[in-house]
């Protein structure tokens, strides 16, 4: 990027050179944060204007922030391999067709995907095909389905397809489960799909529609909407972070940290529709690579060492010890993987009274837990990110979800607190890896913890570490990132008093949105539109007593962003802890008769649906997901929906422009995600801008960087007002007369959106 060598490797920004540096890129507001000097410049309708710097666009990403798996799932399974691919394809303005076209099969294109220098798992890059377990429950590991590959996904089912159909006077003897009747074959994902192929479309209603039964099984045939609409994709690859050329050669044994490679290169081609003929420009292929992020829970950095353990568990040393001992080519890393699986397994029966170590032989060459196989950790507790929602014991004790049991738990047992007070434990379990892999092994300076699982900031900013899921990789823990900021009253709280350290830009930490605020802002929205909300709808366009009051009773301030904004640990006793025991908002609807959401979502663990983080908790409208309900009940009416389910104007998805979640555009340049940075670099109008995707990569514009479609309206002087316009169209307004469409969404309101934005660091 253009002046930012000084910035590298996460380096941190003050307050000073925001301010100037702000100044002399934007101006007064105004002018553009990049150059157009890769466009093609010519005359059209009289004006001197750019083309799109390619002809053909594809935006590819993930819906997920990354995906944490283990790879060698011989103990235990807690988290199944599933990756994919997403993509949208537009083929861009050209003199001959300025408007530009989203393209689905019906333009006559089919997209193939891969994943670059990774084109398998099972063998010495993954170990679960060949983990022996017993699917159909008939006492033996004879079907041909006996494995943990099929074993994970059993709860989910379709009667004729993926599109959703059940036929008339069906009943669950007509169910086809996945795994016992749809065989899940090596190196495929549970819907079908191989490492590399064809990305199938999933049209105006969305696509990969399964269905799941509901928490007790109180409710049947709830359907699961995998795809937003007008994506393609390939669903649930079960991606490695291991490159084939890094892996020749070599035994799953022989695995070191260095091996990692966690943002994974997917690339998408566009075919014709014979699937055999690519589209070419100027004899090349139209082809645009993505991020496919995925790495390992770091469970090695505690669970193989006393840290966890302490003097009262010592399998795990066993373990250890047998691996190193019996096989000369098994590496230290690898060793300690496996006595942290058994370190897991001893504390969870000694804690919960199950037996999973019953059988357990210390020296035995195979099968070393016996009869009872894997443990598969969704079959007690449920989990929503599997979409297991049937947890299997009675009402009166469930076990909690999944994810609330495992961050519940390791919140208490090591809270681990920072300088300020924020839990390590985010950082210290979420994989820490960098591309680079000098910077990755376990005790690295980049690391959260020492090789003995020591947190390194206990006295210091754990925004300071680096790599994972998010830590000096995404937009929001980005020093660099630059205004305007479109934020409402919450995000300027958090901009001016938790991003802002000593005039310095830190950025926010995981717990900054995920914690209970998301949850109360989503319970009392009442939206009838999204982008536009007016009085009564929503409380986030609230200034912040307000919001206060309206969630909390009160108009504690600091009290609310300690609990809610700013979470801390170690507060149990914290005065708002009854107040929000006492008095619960509103409950969310019923998913049928007699029905919670709770019952079907699995109560507490929102990643179904609900309240995970939403743009609209920090930003202000426009800037802020789609109306909810299209894919109820993973989303509702009156709500905002996901954002991997989130469009604006033309059927775009947000991700198309801004990137998946945790990687949003634009990531720390020198940081442990440059995969994601050479994503956004495709698509730049200069070749160094490295933010949101700009009108200019599909659009005619002018020499201010706004459509040409904008000509004779008020927005075509103004880039940002064009940007916030782009924002405001949803659903079917890109169908609109332009002259209708400014008259919808007139300038002087996106105007107003402008002049409300933060345009400097306060």
């Amino acid at each position: 990027m253009r002046g930012r060598s000084a910035l590298k490797h996460g380096h941190g920004l003050s307050l000073l050179a925001v301010l100037v540096w702000g100044a002399a890129l934007w101006g007064e507001k105004g002018t553009l944060p990049f150059s157009l000097s890769r466009l093609k410049p010519v005359q059209y309708q009289g004006m001197r204007v750019y083309l799109p710097v390619n002809p053909y666009n594809i935006f590819v990403n993930y819906e997920l922030g990354m995906h944490c798996v283990g790879f060698d799932m011989t103990y235990c399974c807690v988290i199944p391999p599933y990756n994919s691919i997403q993509a949208q394809a537009v083929r861009s303005a050209s003199l001959d067709n300025p408007k530009p076209k989203l393209l689905t099969p019906d333009d006559g294109v089919a997209l193939y995907y891969e994943v670059v220098d990774n084109t398998y798992s099972e063998g010495n890059k993954m170990r679960y095909w060949s983990v022996a377990k017993d699917v159909n429950g008939d006492g033996d590991f004879n079907d041909p389905t006996d494995n943990l590959a099929n074993y994970v996904w059993t709860h989910l089912y379709i009667y004729t397809d993926l599109e959703g159909t059940i036929p008339e006077g069906a009943g669950p003897e007509d169910r086809l489960y996945v795994g016992k009747q749809i065989y899940v074959q090596v190196d495929h994902g549970p819907s079908g799909a191989p490492m590399q192929g064809f990305a199938s479309f999933s049209g105006e209603r969305g696509g990969n529609i399964v269905f799941t039964e509901s928490r007790f099984g109180r409710m049947a045939d709830i359907p699961l909407v995998l795809t937003a609409s007008y994506i393609w994709d390939a669903l649930g690859l079960p991606l490695t972070a291991f490159n084939d050329s890094r892996m020749a050669g070599k035994s799953l044994r022989e695995i070191t940290e260095q091996d990692f490679q966690p943002y994974q290169y997917s690339k998408v081609t566009l075919y014709k529709a014979d699937k055999k003929t690519p589209i070419t420009v100027n004899g090349e292929p139209v082809s645009f690579i993505g991020t496919n992020p995925v790495d390992v829970p770091n469970c090695v950095a505690c669970h193989a060492s006393e840290r966890a353990n302490q003097e009262e568990y010592k399998l795990y040393k066993k373990e250890y010890e047998y691996w190193m001992k019996t096989f000369p080519d098994m590496s230290d890393y690898m060793a300690r993987l496996a006595a942290a699986s058994i370190s897991i397994l001893e504390i969870h029966d000694d804690q919960n009274g199950t037996d999973f170590l019953a059988e357990y032989d210390p020296n035995a060459p195979s099968n070393r837990l016996g009869s009872i196989g894997a443990v598969n950790c969704s079959d007690c507790h449920g989990d929503n990110i599997q979409g297991r929602l049937k947890v299997q014991e009675t009402p009166e004790k469930p076990a909690p979800v999944l994810t609330e049991a495992i961050h519940s738990v390791h919140l208490m047992a090591v809270p681990d607190p920072d300088a300020f007070g924020r839990t390590q434990s985010c950082q210290v379990c979420h994989p820490t890896h960098f591309q680079d892999p000098q910077f990755s092994p376990l005790g690295s300076v980049f690391s959260p913890v020492t090789a003995e699982g020591v947190p390194r900031f206990s006295h210091d900013d754990i925004r300071k570490s680096g790599g994972g899921c998010y830590l000096r990789r995404d937009a929001h823990t980005n020093p660099e990132a630059q205004p305007p900021f479109f934020l409402n009253a919450i995000g300027k709280y958090l901009l001016e008093n938790v991003a802002m350290v000593d005039g310095e830009l830190r950025g926010l930490y995981c717990t900054n949105c995920h914690n209970f605020n998301a949850q109360k802002l989503y319970r009392l929205d009442n939206l009838k539109t999204a982008q536009d909300p007016g009085p009564g709808e929503t409380v986030r366009t609230l200034d912040l007593v307000e919001i206060v009051q309206a969630i909390t009773g009160s108009k504690d301030v600091h009290a609310y962003a300690e609990y809610y904004l700013d979470p801390k640990v170690g507060t149990p006793g914290d005065p708002l802890v009854a107040y929000y025991t006492e008095h619960e908002p509103a409950p969310l609807p019923e998913v049928g008769e007699g029905v919670t959401y709770a019952d079907a979502s699995a109560g507490s663990d929102w990643w179904l649906a609900a309240s995970e983080p939403h743009c609209a908790d920090c930003h202000m409208p426009p800037f802020v997901e789609s109306m909810g309900g299209q894919y109820f009940p993973i989303d509702q009416k009156g709500k905002y929906s996901l954002y991997r389910y989130s469009k604006a104007h033309a059927n775009l998805a947000c991700q198309s422009c801004h990137e998946s979640p945790h990687g949003l555009y634009p990531v720390v340049e020198g940081g442990a995600d440059q995969t994601t940075r050479e994503q956004a670099l495709q698509f730049s109008p200069d070749g160094e801008y490295a933010g949101p995707v700009t009108c200019a990569a599909c659009h005619i514009v002018n020499e201010k960087g706004v459509p040409v479609l904008l000509k004779d309206t008020p927005y075509f002087n103004d880039y940002w007002a064009s940007v916030v316009l782009m924002h405001f169209m949803r659903d079917q307004d890109h169908k609109l007369p332009i002259q209708e469409l400014v008259r919808k969404y007139p300038y002087e309101k996106a105007r107003k959106v402008v002049d409300e934005a933060v345009w400097a660091l306060p």
